[in-house]
């Protein structure tokens, strides 16, 4: 018998999965999902590391895909416990013979595979599922990597182009036999009990791999939105004005592969223009922190980031407790600010308006706005999050220390009439006039 354990961690879906398909031939499956609580718990700043919004997307991610690999013919065993102590106790109740696991690139990720490891005596084989390219494809190695995102666009679109093709979905083989373990049936329903989408969002995120195709399907096909995505991008209120791709694909519900695949479709059946490219190349920009963050490893997360470059800050308390909750004196911010805490999104140009509010005006560390964000975002990716906010606080990829962002014209720009600031403060501002 060839028993393989799939180890899902961060890509939560069955399409473009090379772990899977290498995994077609064996004999039998055992598709595992941990909740380790050493990844939970509070900040030291005070907050949760995952709040409950960007949790209950997260579970409503994992059991789309336990119910997706039932319709397989499949299933998924969902364990609560430390990795390194649950996934060697399956691999000695069920004789398992191998495990195949998504390649990490964060330090906190890595550890926790090595843990796993050295409490094993069978291979842990790693796989590439969340870049739109593997390591010896790129045009130049790790050490080599380009410290501008414009260099290393130049050499991507020279080299490799944007001819990118996602894998075959495969056959699963079967369960190894019916789970012994118990999985965790009723923790999605007491999450989800606890939170009511805000009618207000921009868009209804649910979600799991299918509901991430749809996505795709809507913004390409159906609406053609893509074909003005440039122009809209922008945008604050609605469900169009951007792709909202970002949460299916943090959570690897949407592989980058994928969405590139079906973008150069589109060109094909119907149009290829500015919009379409800067889809693509937006998505280089995922890629190139991606990289980033698997050449500079733990400088990611130091105060002085990848560039080494010491800062003053100031630890306000309450600065930080009113720029979380939306309560500054400045009304952009704040109802960029107020949507994040209501819905776990933001748009981009409320992240960026924010970011630097937080560093530039408040003048308080940008790590702490980062773990906001952590806390908070159901389109969480550790890359891009902590990548960004390097870029605003002046100590990542950008050489520029003058980055700021004045949010007063920003809002007369994006937000003219205001509707965007009132949708988020009416209620609130009114309540304070009572």
């Amino acid at each position: 018998m060839n028993i393989i354990l799939h180890w899902f961690t961060t890509d939560l879906r069955l399409h473009d999965m090379p772990s899977l398909r290498s995994a077609k031939d064996a004999n039998a499956l055992l598709p595992v999902y941990v909740i380790d609580p050493q990844s939970e718990g509070d900040t030291m700043h005070g907050f949760q590391r995952i709040g409950p919004i960007r949790k209950t997307f997260t579970l409503q991610t994992v059991y789309a895909l336990k119910e997706h690999l039932q319709a397989r013919g499949s299933d998924l065993l969902i364990i609560e416990g430390p990795s390194e102590i649950v996934i060697p106790e399956l691999v000695d109740i069920y004789g398992v013979d191998s495990i195949h696991v998504e390649l990490p690139f964060a330090s906190e990720e890595v550890k926790r595979i090595s843990k796993v490891k050295s409490n094993i005596a069978i291979p842990i084989h790693h796989f590439e599922s969340r870049t739109l390219f593997r390591e010896h494809e790129l045009p130049f190695t790790l050490d080599q990597l380009p410290d501008m995102f414009t260099e290393f666009r130049k050499l991507i679109e020279k080299s490799c182009g944007y001819a990118i093709q996602s894998c075959d979905d495969s056959p699963l083989p079967p369960l190894p036999i019916a789970l012994k373990k118990h999985s965790l049936q009723n923790k999605m329903q007491e999450i989800e009990n606890s939170w009511i989408t805000d009618p207000r969002a921009a868009f209804k995120a649910i979600g799991g791999e299918l509901e991430g195709l749809k996505r795709l399907q809507y913004y390409l096909a159906d609406t053609h939105a893509i074909s003005t995505y440039k122009e809209t991008r922008n945008g604050l209120i609605g469900d169009r004005y951007s792709s909202k791709f970002s949460p299916w694909l943090a959570l690897g519900a949407l592989s980058a592969k994928r969405i590139i695949e079906s973008v150069n479709t589109y060109e094909q059946l119907f149009t290829a223009n500015e919009s379409t490219y800067w889809m693509k190349f937006e998505l280089l920009w995922r890629e190139f922190f991606q990289w980033t963050l698997k050449k500079h490893g733990d400088a990611f997360f130091r105060a002085e980031g990848i560039r080494g470059k010491k800062q003053l800050v100031n630890h306000d308390s309450q600065k930080i407790e009113n720029w979380r909750l939306g309560n500054t004196p400045d009304r952009f911010v704040n109802a960029n600010m107020k949507e994040l805490l209501h819905t776990g999104f933001m748009s981009n140009r409320g992240r960026q308006n924010v970011a630097s509010y937080f560093v530039h005006n408040l003048q308080q560390d940008w790590r702490i706005g980062a773990a906001w964000f952590e806390s908070q975002l159901i389109d969480y990716d550790v890359a891009s999050n902590w990548g960004n906010w390097m870029y605003v606080a002046g100590v990542g990829n950008d050489p520029r220390q003058d980055r700021v962002f004045n949010t007063k014209k920003q809002a007369e720009m994006y937000d003219p009439d205001g509707a965007f600031q009132d949708l988020w403060l009416y209620d609130h501002m009114a309540k304070n006039e009572r």
